[in-house]
């Protein structure tokens, strides 16, 4: 587990509590800002799940950013997928 995990997860049950004292007292500001701590969080543990992966697994970290390299490179050279060839009308 690393801060970003930590964090995340602090975040989303600060979200979750915000939410929930929204609905108790109807005050829908705060709904939404409790959503949207807990979006937030949950993005922030996502990433520091994505860290504590790469670091267990480099080899398999390192064919995954290669494999992504490879297709944003071919997409930003024009070869995604269809041909060459302009089409006439």
């Amino acid at each position: 587990m690393n801060i970003d995990t930590i964090a995340g997860e602090g975040t989303q049950t600060k979200g979750d509590f915000k939410r929930g004292l929204g609905e108790v007292t109807g005050d829908q500001q705060l709904q939404q800002d409790g959503t949207a701590d807990q979006l937030s969080g949950s993005l922030r543990k996502g990433i520091g799940q994505v860290r504590d992966f790469a670091r267990k697994n480099p080899a398999a970290t390192y064919t995954a950013a290669g494999i992504f390299g490879l297709a944003l490179l071919n997409s930003l050279r024009g070869k995604g997928g269809t041909s060459g060839r302009s089409k006439r009308a």
